[in-house]
């Protein structure tokens, strides 16, 4: 066995053996050769789990999911090049997102750098907008600097992988040819784990306690990563506050009677309040209306984020606090407030009132809005919708009032690239409904090779408008009639029968919404539902939906 040979086998063995050590179990790889070394690794590793995918970009998507479902880290692995460029609208993702991606490419060795060798791209940094952390690692040789460098720089890189701090981290291995590692050589290899330890931390409420002692207060909770929120819960039941609830923060299903799901349909129809105080928890919110209401008005807003660069969006918090809502809220509860039970008690009838409305709209209606409505009303706890950007995510915040399912998105970013195979990546560990439009749906084909290569169960819901829907709510569609459907609208005139034949899954089409309400879905296996839908008349009613709001007792007068 040559030096080189045992000097590659030992820094990637110790190097994945560290990623186990810092709690990855799942490593998604993309064929090539530069990256062999790190490919055998893995799979030579007793207790990673490598799923195989040929497509860099889906790939990288569906590590998030795999992310989304367990909160722990993962990392990808790629040869040199392009296949690594392919990364990056995930790893932007990852980064706004704040999920633990460990994005591991591989690359030619510094000599073939710069001189037109094939397959050389300039990969150092090159996430460099994206990343909490990256390191180009040295090439392998018989120092004992090269061991150094992996365990003084995974120190670095670990402390993004939970926590404030959380968030995308980069190595970049160069490799010297001959690639291949002593799988012999198991003594490199590690199952040990790292202890986490964990801890409460606590603030001076001092100034957060003048703002929240006066009576008339709103909660306002975004995704939060699945993290604990029981005592937001138990603050809003002490204190009389009406919790309005994105989809993603999952409060909704809970029945909780202070959380509020309606607002967006609300404020669609003119609601006028002007709080004492608002508590914003988590990433910001699905509602645009909810967003510009924040930025208007003139009361006090402290932001509760468990990290250490906080969203300002929509508006620069008067406080914003590093901590998790539990440990927030817990101490918020003694904080004594002027009581005011009639400001929850109209809250709650108005909610009564839009919920009416939005029942009436999914019974009556052949909307994708219905559509939506209905199959969230199928779904059980152990369920989760995974929701596509444009319209299905904003349905879901419209008609989802109170679905036992986990809802889950990609809102960091808001693409509609990577949709199908972040669903995916998820239904590793959950039982997984994917609700789509046509254009995302297209966007991210190639995902559907997991599905088949690894039997992974999926039932995917694509609501086919022929074209992009939610263009027809912006001010292109009126003023810019001759160009709107080529710019805008975007047909692609797709039969996605084909795509379901092409990677084996049961296919079925509904040439309307009403077809599709007494549908049953199925419990395992993988599945395709093209239900086709008008983008004109889902504009309609829609917008007939906001309007029955305006007549809501309170709307113009709760003060």
């Amino acid at each position: 066995m040559s030096t080189h040979t045992e000097s590659l086998t030992k820094q990637v063995f110790t190097f994945v053996s560290k990623l186990y050590e810092h709690g990855v179990d799942d490593v998604v790889i993309s064929p090539g050769s530069r990256s062999t070394p790190l490919a055998i690794a893995c799979e030579r590793h007793p207790h990673i789990k490598t799923w195989i995918h040929p497509d860099e970009r889906s790939a990288a998507f569906f590590a998030l999911g795999i992310i989304k479902a367990n909160q722990n880290p993962v990392a990808i692995i790629c040869t040199s090049g392009t296949a690594a460029s392919n990364y990056t609208p995930a790893v932007s993702e990852a980064y706004i997102s704040k999920l633990p991606l460990i994005v591991v490419t591989s690359d030619r060795p510094h000599e073939l750098r710069n001189i037109g060798a094939p397959q050389a791209i300039n990969q150092v940094n090159m996430f460099q907008n994206f990343t909490k952390f990256q390191i180009d690692m040295p090439l392998a040789d018989e120092s004992e600097g090269t061991i150094n460098t992996i365990n003084i720089n995974m120190i670095k890189a670990e402390k993004h992988f939970v926590g404030p701090q959380r968030g995308p981290v980069h190595f970049n291995f160069p490799f010297r040819e001959p690639l291949l590692p002593d799988v012999k050589l198991r003594r490199y290899l590690s199952s040990k784990r790292k202890i986490e330890t964990k801890y409460q931390k606590s603030i001076d409420f001092t100034n957060v306690q003048n703002y929240i002692e006066k009576p008339r207060g709103v909660v306002v909770v975004g995704d939060t990563q699945g993290q604990d929120l029981s005592q937001i819960l138990t603050y809003s039941a002490i204190h009389n506050i009406p919790v309005l609830a994105d989809p993603l923060s999952n409060l909704r299903g809970l029945n909780h009677p202070n959380v509020i799901a309606t607002y967006d349909a609300l404020f669609k129809g003119g609601l006028s309040i002007e709080p004492q105080f608002i508590i914003r928890v988590g990433q910001p919110v699905v509602s645009k209306q909810l967003n510009n209401w924040l930025k208007e008005v003139k009361c006090p807003q402290i932001l509760v984020q468990n990290n250490d660069t906080p969203d300002a969006f929509p508006k620069v918090p008067t406080i914003s606090v590093e901590l998790s809502p539990n440990d927030f809220f817990r101490q918020a509860q003694d904080v004594t407030p002027t009581q005011n039970k009639n400001w929850l008690k109209k809250w709650q009838a108005m909610e009564k009132e839009a919920r009416a409305l939005i029942e009436t709209h999914i019974e009556e209606e052949a909307d994708e809005g219905a559509a939506v409505g209905s199959l969230l009303k199928k779904m059980t706890s152990k369920d989760t919708v995974f929701v596509g950007n444009s319209m299905p995510i904003r349905d879901v915040d419209t008609f989802n009032i109170d679905s036992k399912a986990e809802i889950a998105a990609n809102r960091g970013a808001n693409g509609i690239d990577g949709v199908v195979s972040t669903a995916l990546g998820m239904s590793v560990y959950r039982k997984v409904t994917l609700i789509i439009g046509d254009i995302s749906f297209f966007h991210d084909m190639n995902g559907l090779i997991m599905s088949k290569a690894y039997d992974l169960d999926i039932t995917i819901i694509c609501l086919n408008n022929n074209g992009g829907g939610i263009f027809n709510y912006l001010p292109q569609k009126e003023e810019a009639p001759e160009h709107f459907e080529k710019l805008f609208g975007t047909p692609l005139n797709l039969d996605f029968q084909h795509v379901a034949h092409l990677f084996e899954l049961g296919y079925e089409k509904f040439e309307n919404v009403s077809d599709y309400k007494r549908q049953t879905l199925p419990q395992f296996g993988s599945y395709l539902y093209e239900i086709m839908t008008n983008r004109q008349e889902n504009t309609e009613t829609h917008r007939e939906l906001f309007g029955k709001m305006k007549g809501i007792q309170y709307v113009n007068s709760l003060r």
